[in-house]
């Protein structure tokens, strides 16, 4: 909403400025008491303050003052002009005169509430975070590892038999992680990414089988895990490897959280750099959804000598809280491009891996973790054939022809509706339709692990929570389609088969945001919430137990990050509506959680319109990593 003032903002004072971007809510009153404790009574600092704890709220590592617009900081308008902003006020014209302001402020240096990395304005808190992990993650990388060179090429030869003169990039994947003490696997949909860390784990195994390595598995939320678990055991099946060999690599997967041990009532973790953890080599799954502090901790908590190796999509959502560490390490990686390894490193996986890179390199050269990177790069499970693939692809490079392409193919694993009235009621019927499998499951008093795999054969994503494109609205509507149809009976807030998901975290009860329950009756007849743990097991809980939840018929595209539907729809707001919230990451990541059908309702021009827009979050992850 447009808001005009009737005023000259050169007349106006600090006080007056501030009341009208609380009006407008682009700060908070917390946000207010924080920049004047800091500022020390000096205008400019609180004004910088106010825009980095903005930056802050939009899950920006920092302020990047180069970025800033000097003229309007705050994008304020006085009716339908940009007003100038008062910068007698804050006497700051660039970044220059804001850097030198701030270098001699006392708020700013080691063990003050600011910090300063070149032209990047924290909370302390942030850039510590930011340096310890910069650290750390040096250190591992460049851990002298010692491994039997002709013992490995011959494993590798073994899970990875040559079968063209292309790359396999699964392959190199495996030799750069077996090489390195810390190490990045990141890949698209379907590029094989725990198939081949179940080879690699195999590999590890081999190489250390006097003294079996201890291996954990994690992922940032449960669902994800559960899933990591599920590819684990398959692709240990279809490897068919030994017995004794094959007990050695651990399937099932946990949370971060469990994994470090949560303390209740507290932001900290029972392990630590004092209280390491016991492992060898720790996967990490979903990499791109672990945030700055969480990541932070992680490391700190890893023994010396332990093997850190994150998998994840690099091209997707970031963390729902601050920073984007998966993104920020492998921000050069091309498709169709070799990463810029060292020119030692590069040959001597040539060498193990019986290939001949090309000579085209991403631009890195300056990166020191890039002997680290290892980029997947080739679909198995979406080809020349797959729609969804295709059209993920032609998202991701923001690739207009290649999608108008796709939309005229007519491919039979993608439904591409423009959005009218008819298509969004269709949606809502279609959707309610479909639930109808998991709640006949309930009717026939079918297992809760039934009953939720059922559940998750199909969910529809949207892009934003509030209105009539919304989570919260297409919820509501669904559920009254499915009481219209005799599927549920409402009589109460509760009721059997309401599917619900966890919004905040509760360590006691051990339930996370993200979690999905749903209500059934227990042995006992009574009416509780079902959730299936990281393990397998069947949870239930009282509803009046239960922390803040939500319905989870609907959920938005950012909630679906770690999970996977064979069946899934997205619905895109209008044009009108699209402007704000859309962009390329969360359109990615939407497509990119359908394994076998997506249905899309979305005006093409909005399509369009989210390619074009990439959202970047500011962070100094990558240049404290640079020589």
């Amino acid at each position: 909403m447009q808001v005009g003032f009737d005023f000259d903002a050169r007349e106006l004072d600090v006080t007056q400025i501030t009341k009208h971007l609380l009006a407008l809510g682009k700060i908070r009153h917390s946000d207010v008491k924080l920049a004047k404790m800091v500022a020390f009574d000096n205008d400019a600092v609180y004004f910088l303050v106010l825009l980095l704890l903005i930056a802050e709220q939009q899950q920006h590592t920092c302020l990047e003052l180069r970025h800033l617009d000097w003229m309007n900081p705050f994008g304020l308008r006085d009716k339908e002009q940009v007003i100038d902003f008062p910068l007698d006020v804050i006497s700051i014209k660039d970044a220059v005169e804001a850097i030198d302001l701030l270098e001699k402020h006392p708020a700013v240096g080691d063990n003050k509430p600011l910090s300063l990395f070149g032209s990047k304005l924290y909370l302390s808190r942030h850039a510590r975070y930011e340096a310890t992990l910069s650290q750390r993650f040096l250190e591992m990388a460049n851990r002298q590892i010692n491994v039997d060179a002709e013992q490995l090429k011959w494993l590798l030869a073994e899970y990875f038999p040559k079968q063209s003169d292309e790359v396999d990039w699964q392959k190199v994947a495996c030799a750069n992680a077996v090489l390195n003490g810390f190490s990045i696997i990141t890949g698209g949909p379907g590029t094989g990414k725990t198939t081949t860390v179940t080879k690699l784990l195999a590999i590890l195994q081999s190489l250390y089988q006097g003294a079996p390595l201890n291996i954990k598995l994690v992922a940032p939320t449960g669902k994800a895990a559960a899933r990591l678990s599920e590819s684990i055991k398959s692709a240990k099946h279809k490897l068919a490897l030994p017995e004794m060999l094959s007990t050695l690599i651990p399937e099932d997967g946990q949370t971060l959280h469990r994994l470090l041990g949560v303390i209740p009532f507290s932001n900290k973790f029972r392990h630590n750099e004092s209280n390491p953890l016991h492992l060898d080599v720790l996967i990490v799954d979903e990499a791109s959804m672990v945030d700055l502090s969480l990541m932070a901790k992680l490391v700190k908590a890893l023994p010396k000598g332990a093997r850190l190796i994150l998998l994840g999509d690099k091209d997707q959502l970031a963390s729902v809280d601050t920073g984007c560490v998966l993104g920020d390490l492998c921000q050069k990686l091309t498709l169709g491009v070799t990463p810029s390894y060292t020119p030692e490193h590069r040959l001597q996986l040539e060498n193990l891996c019986e290939a001949v890179f090309s000579a085209a390199v991403s631009e890195q050269d300056d990166f020191k973790l890039r002997d680290s990177l290892s980029f997947l790069q080739k679909s198995h499970r979406f080809n020349e054939q797959s729609g969804i693939g295709q059209l993920a692809l032609a998202v991701n490079n923001n690739d207009s022809r290649h999608l108008d392409w796709v939309l005229a193919q007519g491919f039979a694993d993608i439904q591409l509706e423009n959005l009218s009235q008819q298509s969004y009621t269709n949606l809502i019927l279609g959707s309610a339709q479909r639930y109808a499998q998991y709640l006949t499951a309930i009717a026939r008093n079918e297992k809760p692990s039934m009953v939720h795999e059922l559940f998750n054969q199909y969910r529809l994503l949207c892009a934003v929570r509030e209105g009539a494109y919304g989570a919260n609205e297409l919820n509501f509507k669904i559920e009254q389609a499915l009481v219209q149809q005799g599927l549920i009976l409402r009589t109460g807030r509760f009721y059997l088969g309401m599917p619900i998901m966890i919004t905040h975290n509760d360590y006691q009860l051990k339930l996370f945001n993200g979690d999905i329950g749903i209500l059934m009756l227990d042995d006992d007849g009574e009416l509780k919430a079902s959730f299936i743990d990281d393990a397998g097991e069947t949870r239930f809980f009282y509803p009046a137990r239960l922390p803040q939840f939500e319905l989870a018929y609907v959920m938005t595209i950012h909630k679906s990050q770690g999970s996977e539907f064979p069946h899934t729809a997205i619905l895109l707001p209008p044009m009108q509506k699209a402007q704000q919230g859309i962009n390329r990451q969360l359109v990615y990541t939407g497509i990119t959680r359908a394994k076998l059908k997506l249905e899309l309702v979305a005006q093409p021009e909005v399509l369009k319109l989210a390619m074009r827009k990439s959202v970047q979050r500011s962070s100094g992850l990558y240049e404290r990593l640079i020589s």
